[in-house]
């Protein structure tokens, strides 16, 4: 309603007032309009409270009137209610763009910061509470009762180093590039021969395979998990036992950053990527906030594979560990890396010279993806 037709109804009401004095019988409801008058009058001998609630109804009798809200506004401000009132004032803008005096109020009251306005809660439809309730439902069936949050179904599998690059190299000659490629090998056939989840190898032979690639294929597989099969080596040939890795900027001890150190030094073979200059990665830049997610969910499920996977194994727990392993930067799904022993303690090289030996690490694995 914009102040001219205020007026009209103003001069009718003043004469239908009389039209009432006169004639007592001729009595309707009130409207709006009589609402709001009642409000401005309350409004003019300071019952901010007693005006607020008639313009309210006003209001809800007539949603459209910006000189009501105009009211409206006065009122809450009346109130010391600054969020309530410059959002009538607004509202009174907005049906009528001319109101000069609630856009002069909303300019000076907004001059300093106010508090928002608290939003009412509306209750959920029945097509609401049906969609909430099947969401829970959903959540609930994909949740496993430790680890990862949904159930792995894909597996890709990377035998550590190949080719040229043989990884670290046993007293006796043992070279890790053959364990980890039987190992996973044996995963492999395990896993698909179960039925239950897909596996997948980065390498089947033995040859070389960058380390970027190697979490290309995992990501072109769509894997809920990459796992990387590493055995350890270190000067001190006393160093033994099994531990897991998860990916991060920050190695969690010296010991897994020199771990690290030693699986990585192999990326002086791979081509680097040279980008464009000025060329902007975005997928980039949005991984960046995925992977924060994907590391900590490789850290949860870490935490329990290792305590699964050290069960029945005669290889001392090391534990979890975490380092910024190439190998595992930009897997866009959770991933571990895991250190089968020492090739470089000769009890451990010994026993993962064994076929029994292999099948029982691969046992391990099972259950810890289990």
């Amino acid at each position: 309603m914009d102040r001219r037709l205020f007026l009209n109804l103003l001069g009718k009401g003043v004469l239908a007032s009389s039209a009432l004095g006169i004639f007592p019988s001729l009595v309707w409801g009130k409207t709006s309009f009589d609402y709001a008058l009642e409000g401005q009058n309350l409004i003019q001998s300071g019952n901010y409270d007693g005006a607020l609630k008639v313009l309210k109804e006003a209001v809800r009798l007539d949603p459209q009137s910006d000189w009501t809200f105009g009211l409206l506004g006065r009122a809450y401000r009346g109130l010391g209610r600054k969020a309530e009132a410059v959002d009538a004032f607004r509202q009174a803008v907005r049906l009528n763009p001319e109101d000069v005096y609630s856009r002069m109020m909303i300019e000076i009251m907004t001059q300093k910061p106010i508090p928002k306005l608290k939003k009412v809660k509306k209750p959920l439809t029945p097509l609401e509470r049906n969609a909430l309730e099947e969401e829970k439902r959903m959540l609930s069936r994909l949740q496993s009762d430790e680890g990862l949050e949904y159930q792995v179904k894909r597996v890709v599998i990377d035998a550590g180093h190949g080719g040229f690059d043989s990884g670290a190299v046993g007293l006796n000659g043992l070279k890790e590039k053959d364990v980890n490629l039987d190992l996973a090998k044996k995963l492999h056939q395990r896993l698909q021969s179960g039925g239950e989840v897909k596996a997948f190898l980065t390498r089947t032979e033995d040859y070389y395979v960058p380390l970027s690639d190697r979490t290309v294929i995992a990501n072109q597989y769509q894997a809920d998990l990459f796992i990387s099969i590493h055995i350890n080596a270190n000067k001190n040939r006393e160093a033994h036992g099994s531990e897991t890795y998860f990916c991060a900027e920050k190695a969690s001890s010296k010991e897994a950053a020199r771990v690290a150190a030693l699986e990585n030094a192999v990326l002086k073979y791979d081509k680097p990527f040279k980008k464009r200059p000025g060329y902007i990665d975005i997928e980039e830049i949005l991984f960046q906030f995925e992977r924060k997610l994907y590391w900590s969910e490789s850290g949860k499920f870490a935490g329990g594979f290792q305590d699964r996977f050290k069960q029945g194994l005669p290889l001392k727990s090391r534990g979890v560990h975490s380092a910024n392993f190439y190998v595992l930067r930009t897997a866009k799904m959770p991933s571990i890396l895991l250190e089968t022993g020492f090739i470089s303690n000769s009890n451990e090289e010994s026993m993962l010279k064994q076929p029994a030996f292999r099948e029982k690490i691969v046992d391990a694995i099972m259950r810890g993806l289990a």
